[in-house]
């Protein structure tokens, strides 16, 4: 008798260990009548160099769903080339159970990566505790898009990437999984919500789908003085009677202050004789243009030009004022 009621007790126990084992099914599982691996991408140096981050988009439907979300019947392995188990993950039941589509993400430090493209494969099987209709469903796949380069580049590539997925998810679920945000597509609340889950370090290895861009302003730099201008204009007037080059060089001064000098004086010269000899004291002032348009032609510095226009409006305007008053 005591045999028997320690036999029971036994069973007993057995029974309630496997209730609160998380994962264990005890209730028949019909078999889902689709299982699909959509499409699996590999990243490499995602957050750090030589780290390996693999993003599977999986579909899984039933007839009638189960009571018990994707997490407790399902597991997904990432196998290498022999086809042992590299890394196990469940997915996340965030909406309808977890069931439809769904992503799924293994990441894996420099030290835990295999090979990169070395044979790498993504399995999806149902949990063999589970009480199966039929036999255990699995399907394996080792489709997979590569995409190395540096880290800047990798998290631009991962965060349009995600926020793909977040828009086929938002088509899939009717639920709102992307924003604008500064003229930018990003991870609404519900979005973020999701693939924070779904995706380890999700902030560091995508940070333009999660908003934690940031940009680096580049000034354009200071275009350095120049005197471009000024050298053109000396080899217009180089070989012809204006070159003063010569005179310059043994006077040791510039050549364009001592042309404007030169020039100025001559003009200066001429209004003065211009006004003696026909009395004009207000309309010789609009002769002023045409001299300082010359001068700039002629290898006065741009700057005295500049002033000498400045000085024929002035002298414009007076006049003007003179003739209204």
């Amino acid at each position: 008798m005591g045999i028997r009621c320690g036999y029971t007790l036994v069973l007993l126990s057995l029974a309630f260990v496997l209730v609160l084992i998380p994962g264990v099914v005890l209730a028949a599982i019909p078999s889902p009548t689709t299982l699909q691996i959509q499409n699996v991408a590999a990243f490499q140096h995602a957050r750090e160099d030589g780290d390996q981050l693999y993003i599977v988009t999986y579909y899984i439907d039933f007839a009638t769903l189960p009571d018990e979300p994707v997490n407790n019947l399902f597991i997904f392995r990432l196998l290498d080339e022999d086809e042992s188990e590299i890394a196990a993950k469940a997915a996340y039941p965030f909406y309808s159970s977890g069931y439809g589509m769904g992503v799924v993400a293994f990441y894996l430090s420099p030290d835990d990566a295999p090979e990169w493209q070395s044979g790498i494969s993504v399995q999806v099987s149902g949990n063999p505790m589970g009480d199966w209709e039929g036999s255990v469903p699995v399907t394996t796949t080792d489709s997979i898009t590569w995409n190395t380069g540096s880290q800047a580049k990798m998290q631009q590539i991962i965060s349009a990437y995600i926020i793909t997925l977040a828009t086929a998810l938002e088509q899939a679920w009717d639920v709102e999984m992307t924003t604008a945000a500064s003229g930018m597509t990003i991870l609404s609340g519900t979005g973020l919500t999701y693939f924070i889950r779904a995706i380890p370090y999700l902030r560091e290895v995508a940070p333009f789908a999660t908003g934690q861009y940031t940009f680096e302003l580049e000034y354009p730099s200071e275009k350095p003085t120049t005197n471009k201008y000024a050298r053109s204009l000396i080899e217009a007037i180089r070989g012809t009677i204006f070159d003063l080059s010569e005179p310059a060089r043994s006077l040791r001064i510039p050549q364009g202050a001592l042309t404007a000098a030169l020039y100025y004086t001559l003009v200066a010269l001429f209004f003065i004789l211009l006004a003696r000899k026909h009395k004009l004291s207000k309309g010789v002032t609009m002769l002023l243009w045409p001299f300082v348009i010359a001068g700039s032609f002629i290898g006065v510095p741009l700057i005295v030009t500049i002033l000498g226009g400045l000085v024929a409006l002035s002298a414009t305007v007076w006049l003007i004022y003179k003739v209204v008053t």
